[in-house]
């Protein structure tokens, strides 16, 4: 990436987050490598958003798309109004540590490394959310060293399924290419469904250690019933579209089991009606199917490896290994 910080636009979707975005930008004033330009994409907000950045962050662009395309559609116009070769798509839940772009800037990378990761770390606990996102072969994503303390973390850069979601940094070029987020699933799955298309496309995301970013989880959509109906009708078009080997048996005894072991469980009628939207949408992603997997060019050796967890995480587990 070019030196100075020219390299890397940030953008910032929002949906009524007047009280998470102060945070947000003053983490970005505050980088010791400045991002290239800041775009604000306001899912048509109705609380003080726009006016909070009209009169304290001129300096901000904002995207105004007048009604909520949820997070899929409001990141992909945002991604559009930049013009960097590369572009991060940062959560307004997220705040930075002020050397996060310069240490994912300067880490050393191969030629398919299409997306840069940081760890996210948990504002309410101080510990791992995420040391990457992975995604098992059974159908389902879920984030490497979850709750662990810091200090589990490896020193070096690493090779992943998918960056964290929170802040990943993507090459624009192969954004553009893979068609960015599909903005049909709204919201949650978007980024692990955009992920294993690049996984089938041959390219890979490495997590850098010392980039840290502190997440507010679930500050954005503040319900979990909505977000318990995006995840279990998205999580399972994912698994459908982009899974290049699995069977409908088997997804559907991990839909069962989830809904028997999901809590809290008056949540799992929502759960339910989140699996039937799925199916409804099932000749569709069958469809989507077809064509993400006709054009995979990654081997499935490849794949298959980007399935399973990095090696370099469990030799630092207690009592593993």
């Amino acid at each position: 990436m070019p030196e100075g910080g020219c390299g890397v636009a940030v953008v910032i979707v929002n949906f009524n987050g007047e009280a998470l975005l102060p945070d947000c930008l003053a983490a970005l004033a505050a980088q010791t490598l400045a991002p290239a330009e800041i775009v604000v994409a306001d899912n048509g907000s109705r609380d003080g958003s726009l006016a909070l950045l009209r009169e304290h962050h001129p300096d901000v662009r904002v995207a105004e798309l007048g009604r909520n395309r949820g997070f899929a559609g409001g990141a992909n116009r945002g991604v559009r109004a930049t013009a960097a070769p590369w572009v991060c798509v940062l959560n307004s839940d997220a705040t930075p540590a002020p050397d996060w772009l310069a240490r994912l800037t300067g880490a050393p990378r191969d030629e398919r490394t299409w997306a840069l990761g940081s760890v996210l770390v948990s504002a309410a606990t101080g510990r791992i959310e995420s040391a990457g996102d992975q995604y098992s072969a059974a159908g389902y994503a879920y984030k490497l060293l979850r709750d662990r303390p810091l200090e589990d973390l490896p020193r070096e850069p690493y090779r992943v399924f998918a960056a964290p979601g929170a802040a990943p940094v993507f090459r624009r070029d192969v954004f553009d290419a893979l068609g960015g987020y599909e903005e049909r699933f709204f919201l949650y799955y978007e980024d692990v469904d955009l992920a294993f298309r690049a996984v089938l496309a041959g390219w890979h995301a490495l997590l850098v250690p010392s980039a840290r970013v502190v997440h507010r989880l679930g500050a954005t959509t503040r319900s979990h019933a909505r977000a318990r109906f995006y995840v279990a009708r998205n999580s399972a078009w994912c698994a459908v579209r982009c899974l290049p080997r699995t069977g409908p048996r088997s997804l559907a005894r991990r839909w069962l089991l989830e809904l028997r072991t999901n809590r809290p469980r008056r949540l799992a009628p929502v759960e339910i009606a989140g699996r039937a939207a799925a199916l409804a949408g099932l000749p569709r992603a069958l469809r989507e199917r077809r064509a993400i997997q006709a054009g995979r060019t990654a081997a499935m050796e490849d794949v298959e490896a980007l399935l399973r967890e990095p090696e370099n995480l469990h030799r630092r587990l207690p009592g593993v290994g």
